[in-house]
């Protein structure tokens, strides 16, 4: 079981590059889909637990995940596991970001990162929309918190559109 732990939190911590959305897709992936550890709706409280909790979310969810799993060595190999190839990649750029500095080569790399990124991100929202949007009136929730983020005049804390459709969730729902 550790062994598939780390090795499903390494695949993780791979793909993690692009920030806590696209990861969301990543963990769905081998937690849900690929290991059954949880359920989607078991996936989507880690999700909104390890957002609300401090740290990215992939180690929060690791931990979790990991402690559910095995307990406390699972707990520790899964955050291990999710950040040893961050700490690999940012060593060996560490290391060649002299050479990097103004190469074109490495700034069109990043950028040809982007469109992926944003299919992981795409897929995140996809995957959580369908596992915690359970009706129409969740839907409206969500569609115009969405649309205060995007369009909203003053910008409106993302806390705050929580709290306020967490109330109007608990009154209608």
């Amino acid at each position: 079981m550790l062994a598939e732990l780390l090795g499903a939190f390494v695949r993780i911590g791979l793909g993690a590059f692009g920030g806590g959305m696209p990861t969301i897709q990543l963990l769905q992936h081998e937690i849900v889909e690929v290991h059954r550890w949880l359920s989607p709706g078991e996936m989507a409280e880690v999700v909104a637990l390890a957002e609300m909790t401090p740290g990215p979310i992939a180690v929060n969810a690791a931990t979790f995940v990991g402690y559910k799993v095995a307990g406390v060595p699972g707990a520790a190999l899964a955050t291990a596991a999710v950040l040893l190839p961050a700490v690999f990649f940012l060593s060996l750029f560490l290391g060649l970001r002299r050479l990097l500095r103004f190469s074109r080569w490495a700034e069109e790399f990043t950028k040809a990162l982007e469109p992926g990124i944003l299919a992981l991100v795409a897929a995140a929202v996809w995957s959580l929309g369908r596992t915690t949007i359970s009706g129409p009136l969740p839907g409206i929730f969500a569609a115009l918190a969405f649309f205060a983020l995007l369009f909203g005049r003053n910008k409106v804390h993302p806390a705050f559109l929580i709290l306020l459709f967490g109330l109007l969730g608990l009154a209608f729902l």
